[in-house]
C-alpha cells in the first residue's frame, strides 16, 4: 500500500482537484484507492459525494484505531470498472485537531490507525492549506509527500516552506517519507507570466522537483467537480488532456514508491 500526502500552504491552488485526480487516476488503473480527507473544510468528501458513514476523519484521530478507521471508511458515487475510490470524510470538528505550538511533543494518531490498513493499493491525504497539525498527521502517516502550487509569487513561496516541512517530519517523525515533488496546476503555457514562474520553481528547487506534466488549466475540472464526478467522466478534449496528465503523474509516484522500497 501506498500512502500519499497532497498538501499546500496556499488556498486556492487546487489541491483538492489534484488530490481527486490522482485517486481517479489510480482507480482508472484498476486500484483500490483510499482518500482521507483532512481538511475541514470537506471538498473532497463533497465532491466524491461520499455516503454517511458510521464516522468520519475526526473520530478517527480521537480514537487512533483500524476499528474507528474502518468505520468511517465509506463509499463514494464515483464508479469505475477497473477499480474504486472510498474515502474517510472530513467533519468540521477536524479544526480541533489542528493547532500545532511546537511547543510540545508530535504523537502522530493516523500513523498509528492506519498501521494495520487493509485492502487498499493506494491511500491519498487530501490535507488542510496549512502547515498544522493535521498536514502534519498526514505526513507522520504517509510514504510520498506531493507539493501543489500555481504558476505564481505566492504558490512559489508556499511550496518552499512545503517542503520544509516534509523535511521536518522526515528527520523528526517520520523516516520513511519521501518529497515526490511539485505539481505545477492550472498552467497557462501560452502566458509568459506562468512560464516565467515555472522556471522559476525549476531554478529553485531543480528540474528533478517538478512533477511532469503540469497540469493545464480547463473549464473540464470545474465542470467535474460541479457534478460530483471524476475527470475520466467528462467527454470533451480538456478532460482527456487533464486525466492523461493525472495517469502519467500516478504512474511515477507509483515507480517511485516501488524505487524506494526496493532500494531499502
Amino acid at each position: 500500500m501506498i500512502s500519499i500526502s497532497v498538501l499546500s500552504l496556499k488556498g486556492g491552488v487546487g489541491k483538492t482537484s489534484v488530490a481527486l485526480g490522482l485517486a481517479g487516476a489510480a482507480a482508472k488503473r484498476g486500484l483500490a484507492a483510499l482518500v482521507i480527507d483532512l481538511d475541514p473544510q470537506g471538498n473532497a468528501t463533497s465532491i466524491l459525494q461520499a455516503r454517511h458513514g458510521r464516522s468520519h476523519a475526526a473520530a478517527v484521530l480521537a480514537h487512533p484505531t483500524i476499528e474507528v478507521l474502518q468505520g468511517a471508511i465509506t463509499k463514494t458515487a464515483w464508479t469505475f470498472k477497473e477499480g474504486r475510490v472510498d474515502v474517510v470524510g472530513s467533519d468540521p470538528e477536524l479544526i480541533r485537531y489542528d493547532a500545532w505550538t511546537g511547543k510540545r511533543g508530535f504523537a502522530p494518531k493516523l500513523a498509528r490507525a492506519m498501521r494495520r490498513l487493509e485492502g487498499y493499493d493506494v491511500v491519498i491525504i487530501d490535507c488542510p492549506p496549512s502547515l498544522g497539525a493535521l498536514t502534519r498527521e498526514a505526513l507522520a502517516a504517509s510514504d510520498l509527500a506531493v507539493v501543489v502550487t500555481t504558476p505564481s509569487y505566492f504558490g512559489a513561496q508556499g511550496a518552499e516552506r512545503a517542503i520544509d516541512e516534509i523535511k521536518e517530519i522526515r528527520a523528526t517523525v517520520n523516516p520513511g517519507l519521501r518529497f515526490a515533488g511539485i505539481i505545477v496546476n492550472r498552467l497557462r503555457e501560452k502566458t509568459e507570466e506562468h512560464r516565467y514562474r515555472k522556471r522559476e520553481l525549476i531554478a529553485i528547487h531543480g528540474p528533478g522537483a517538478i512533477l511532469k506534466p503540469a497540469v493545464p488549466e480547463r473549464v473540464a475540472l470545474q465542470q467535474a467537480e460541479s457534478t460530483g464526478e471524476p475527470i475520466s467522466a467528462v467527454k470533451s478534449a480538456g478532460a482527456r488532456d487533464v486525466a492523461k496528465v493525472f495517469d502519467k503523474q500516478m504512474a511515477r509516484l507509483i515507480r517511485m514508491a516501488r524505487d524506494a522500497d526496493a532500494s531499502e
